[in-house]
């Protein structure tokens, strides 16, 4: 691995004897491409194995976007990609990109595109780049769990939840490796006939109350905002007793949909992360309510461990770099490509 310039091995002092002297890490010279579909915007982000950005250039990608849009938007952002490596001499070695929705044998209700037709024009758009394809969740929980310093300390299978623009879960098994995550997309479990528009298509899905857009037009600060701001959107704003009421409301929905997930797919922890974690401990005891009404058995903290983690609002393409990473690593370290690294190929 350090032939291949996988891993650099650097040589320290020790305070006692019987210490190691050398220290392996990951090299920095190693270049992956993260790609997220994600918060109403295509990101693409260039960095090394320690999930460092490097290039990051995030366009407009509204929800109702068709496939030949999707497209040419993907076409122009790697393109981009493109000079700005092939400017410095830098070889892709590995990509991800990460989907709300993918992954369903249903087809995916969030982008309903022909997959088929993707994989070949993913492949002639990014021809020398092994790429990877993820649901926006799984990215999510691989990025919270592996990829932070010490990643967060809750062991064992758990469900992971993330409420930012959509609303999705995962169970996370330890013993298993990230790709064998299966994703499941709570935020499209309707719990009000005839409710709030769903960009799915429907009416009354969790997402169109819990997520980021409903969060906004609460509070009134717009989607822009709340991304630029990032963990902090809520520092910015003064959200008067109605709006704390209905967010709190809003958090109790959440609970509903989550311990009817639970009943599907009981696991004994759950981790949260997205703007519920922002929010004070006492209006977040809304999801315990919530959960107490839907969950078979009802709530109790003997039953269900429930932990909030930060929420990482905004910082996209992160979670697909990082998941890049991980699948490079995952295989070795192995080129994929010709014998002689390359940069990404002119896109016509």
């Amino acid at each position: 691995m350090r032939k291949e310039n996988i891993v650099a091995e650097t040589r320290r002092q020790t305070s006692h004897a019987g210490a190691p002297t050398a220290l392996v890490t990951l090299s920095k010279d190693i270049a992956v491409l993260g790609i997220e579909l994600s918060n109403s915007r295509l990101s693409f982000g260039v960095g090394d194995l320690n999930g460092t950005l490097d290039y990051v250039e995030r366009m407009p990608a509204s929800p109702q976007l068709s496939q030949q849009e999707f497209e040419q938007l993907f076409s122009d952002s790697a393109a981009a990609v493109r000079e700005w490596t092939t400017a410095r001499g830098i070889a892709l070695r590995h990509a991800a990109m990460s989907i709300p929705g993918y992954g369903r044998e249903a087809g995916n209700p969030i982008y309903p595109w022909d997959m088929e037709r993707m994989h070949v024009f993913l492949d002639r758009v990014l021809p020398d780049v092994p790429l990877t394809l993820t649901n926006s969740v799984i990215a999510q929980a691989a990025f919270h769990r592996y990829s932070q310093p010490g990643g967060y300390s809750i062991s064992g299978d758990h469900l992971f939840l993330f409420v930012g623009h959509g609303v999705a879960g995962v169970i996370v098994n330890d013993t298993a490796p990230i790709d064998a995550f299966q994703a499941f997309e709570i935020g499209h479990m309707v719990i009000e006939r005839d409710g709030l528009p769903c960009r799915c298509g429907h009416k009354g899905c969790v997402e169109a109350y819990t997520s980021l857009r409903a969060v906004s037009q609460i509070i009134g600060i717009s989607d822009a905002d709340i991304l630029t701001r990032g963990d902090h959107f809520m520092e910015a704003v003064s959200v008067d007793p109605v709006a704390r009421a209905t967010l709190r409301e809003r958090q109790f929905l959440l609970g509903l949909a989550l311990g009817n997930a639970l009943n599907l797919h009981p696991v004994p922890k759950v981790v949260v992360s997205g703007w519920p974690s922002l929010m004070p401990e006492g209006d977040r005891a809304a999801i315990a309510e919530g959960l107490n009404q839907s969950l078979l058995g009802g709530y109790s903290r003997e039953r269900l461990g429930l932990s909030f983690i930060e929420s990482s609002i905004g910082n996209d393409p992160k979670a697909a770099l990082h998941y890049a990473a991980y699948c490079f690593v995952r295989s070795g370290g192995l080129d994929e490509r010709p014998d002689q690294p390359v940069a990404m190929e002119e896109i016509a």
